[in-house]
Order: structure tokens, then C-alpha cells, then sequence
């Protein structure tokens, strides 16, 4: 006998036939389940009247995870800070919201091999990516207004880090940046 995981096409007709206070009801459950749950409904459902609020839980994860504290308690976990941004993304899917937080990310990361020293290849590693996706992004979009509010915040980020840490990783955010002011002009 086997027995097959239970997938949305299992759920989907039990839900359909339900009214809606049940409905209601089911998603007030899953709200309040978990943080997570909560931060979703709210990204999702709360992005027109109170945008910036539904960034904070992500922002909050983000920076537990890329820059903690106290690093001799906990490790950072560059994966689970991506995790909150791709989180968000399916959850609001807002170009401009999503930007902002991956660029939060690279911020976090910054301050943390900031204040503790050079890192290591993975972590630097992972913000190079960051920055690349965030440049691909921007070139694909070609929204100048977009890169007019993202550009500043990357150039004062490679201004903080140019000449303070290795593994290649100012050179790296510099040609990017360089790209970037390039296809939309920004400070030289």
C-alpha cells in the first residue's frame, strides 16, 4: 500500500465548496500559526496602506541572519537571509520593495565585516551575488527612477567598504556600481 503526500490538488476541493467565515476563519488561523504566516498575509495583503511596515518583519530576519549581534552565539546564516527576501518577493512581489531589501542585505553585511573583520570567501561571496542580482535586476528593469533611489544606496555602500576588507569583494561591488552608473549616469 502506498500513501501519496497530500498536495494543493488535495486541499483545493476540500476548501472550495467552504463559505466564507470559514474561509475567514481559516486564514485567521494560519495568521496567527506564525511570524511567518503573519508577515506573509500582511506583504501580501497590507502593501497599499502600510508598505513600510510590511518590510520590518523581513528586515528584522535579514539582519539576524546576516549581521548578528553577538556572532560568538550564533552563526550567520547568509541563506536564511536570502530565504526572507524570496519570501517577501512571493509574497508582494513589489520590484521596488524587494530591491530594498536586497540592498538592506548587502548593508548588513557590510556592517558586520565591518565591526568583526574580514569574513570569509562564502560570505563575501554572497554579497557579490546579492549585488550582481540587484545590478541585473536594474539593467533589466531600465526604470530610471527605480535606479535613482538604488544607486545612491549602493555607491555609499562601496564607499564604506573600498579598501577595508578582501577576498576581491570591493572590486568586485565597484565594477558592478561602475555598470550601474553607466547605464543611468549617478556619481563619478
Amino acid at each position: 500500500m502506498t500513501s501519496k503526500k497530500p498536495s494543493w490538488k488535495d486541499i483545493k476541493p476540500v476548501i472550495s465548496g467552504w463559505s466564507d467565515k470559514q474561509l475567514v476563519g481559516l486564514v485567521q488561523d494560519l495568521y496567527r500559526l506564525s511570524p511567518e504566516n503573519a508577515a506573509f498575509l500582511n506583504a501580501r495583503l497590507l502593501q497599499e496602506t502600510a508598505p513600510r511596515q510590511t518590510l520590518a518583519p523581513y528586515k528584522k530576519r535579514i539582519r539576524a541572519a546576516v549581521s548578528p549581534n553577538e556572532p560568538w552565539k550564533q552563526d550567520v546564516r547568509l541563506s536564511e537571509g536570502r530565504k526572507a527576501i524570496s519570501e517577501f518577493k512571493k509574497a508582494n512581489g513589489n520590484v521596488r520593495d524587494t530591491l530594498a531589501l536586497m540592498t538592506y542585505y548587502v548593508q548588513c553585511g557590510n556592517d558586520f565585516t565591518l565591526e568583526f573583520g574580514d569574513i570569509d570567501e562564502r560570505f563575501y561571496d554572497s554579497m557579490c551575488s546579492m549585488v550582481r542580482q540587484i545590478k541585473d535586476f536594474l539593467l533589466k528593469e531600465q526604470d530610471q527612477a527605480l535606479a535613482d533611489e538604488i544607486l545612491p544606496l549602493l555607491e555609499t555602500e562601496f564607499e564604506r567598504i573600498d579598501g577595508q576588507m578582501g577576498w576581491g569583494y570591493p572590486d568586485e561591488f565597484g565594477e558592478y556600481v561602475e555598470e550601474l552608473r553607466d547605464a543611468f549616469g549617478g556619481d563619478e
